[in-house]
């Protein structure tokens, strides 16, 4: 259906309206809002109209109207007149990221968890495909005879650490031997074939000395795991918790405790700023918005970031706020990862 001026402009008070207070509308408020211009007799059946298009619910008998999800989507895409940032919120933004921008290692995760304080909502983000999905270093280090640590790096130079005890003391040349055994096999792999038949073909093959250093291997196999899992962060799922009239934030946190899951909703991201309102997608998320947009890293491709919570948002602020955010984080993120692959891991 295609609106007119004077039904699209009802929609739009109606939809402005439901984001700032969250209560149906009526024609008579309708009529005062927009300037007394149209007659509150036109109004209801214009409303009447747009609630048989889907755009309008009508929640009891004698309540006004609210907007439905296909009626927010109009609003976004074609009417909302977006807020550009006061240079404040730029600098504020500038100022959150560049607090966490020293650690390579986390710094995905760190912004993850500014936007989700600088938005009050659920923050979720993946970094781009081809980045941090190879093995650069693996080191076992001898703490005392029988403790020890496990490093592994990956192409991107995000860096985790394993602590491990075996049962009987281990001979320094063994461990030195079992860390060129590693590399030889995993290093400039992907993190993918650190699994466990590998672990246990390596534990076949070295025989006795295998049940000595099975702590190592199996600290070594968690890394390789903690890796690959940290592409996708999720931060500020208790903001879905304390977001008034939201149903269904608490079934919503729990579900993106998941990271799987988290990894399925970044899937629908695509070029600029993807909506999904009102469970496009997965029941699950009837009532929710998500919210998700691309940064890039420039040759080493694009990573998503975003954020989820109720659909009543302000939409006209929140979006500028988050294409400024991804293009800042994307940028910070690329300066990180030229400096980290100048080190010398060898």
């Amino acid at each position: 259906m295609i609106l007119d001026f004077r039904k699209g402009r009802i929609l739009a008070a109606i939809v402005e309206s439901y984001i700032h207070t969250g209560e149906p509308v009526g024609s008579k408020a309708l009529a005062e809002m927009l300037g007394n211009c149209v007659s509150s007799a036109t109004i209801r059946n214009d409303m009447a109209v747009l609630t048989a298009a889907g755009y309008l619910a009508q929640p009891h008998t004698s309540a006004g109207r609210l907007p439905t999800p296909q009626a927010l989507r109009l609003y976004v895409e074609e009417m909302m007149d977006r807020r550009p940032l006061t240079l404040q919120e730029k600098v504020d933004i500038k100022s959150a990221l560049s607090a966490v921008a020293g650690d390579a290692t986390r710094m995905m995760e760190d912004a993850c968890r500014v936007l989700a304080d600088l938005t009050g909502l659920c923050a979720v983000a993946c970094r781009p495909d081809n980045v941090g999905t190879s093995i650069s270093r693996i080191e076992v280090m001898q703490m005392s005879p029988r403790n020890m640590g496990v490093l592994l790096v990956q192409d991107n130079g995000f860096m985790r650490t394993h602590m491990c005890r075996c049962q009987r003391d281990i001979p320094t040349k063994f461990v030195q031997a079992l860390s060129d055994y590693l590399s030889r096999r995993f290093l400039g792999g992907p993190l993918s074939a650190v699994t466990v038949e590998a672990m246990q073909t390596i534990l076949i093959d070295l025989g006795e000395a295998g049940l000595a250093v099975a702590p190592i291997l199996s600290a070594f196999y968690e890394l390789a795991l903690e890796c690959a899992a940290s592409r996708v962060t999720v931060a500020g799922a208790m903001n879905l918790l304390r977001q008034p009239d939201y149903p269904t934030g608490r079934a919503l946190a729990h579900h993106l405790s998941d990271r799987q899951n988290v990894s399925d909703l970044l899937a629908q991201s695509g070029d600029g700023v993807q909506i999904i309102l009102g469970g496009d997608s997965d029941p699950l998320f009837a009532g929710s918005a998500v919210m998700l947009i691309p940064y890039s890293l420039g040759k080493r491709g694009q990573g998503t970031i975003g954020v989820v919570g109720p659909i009543r948002q302000d939409y006209a602020t929140l979006i500028p706020r988050l294409e400024y955010f991804a293009a800042h984080l994307g940028r910070m993120m690329s300066e990180l990862f030229d400096d980290t692959e100048a080190l010398d891991f060898g």
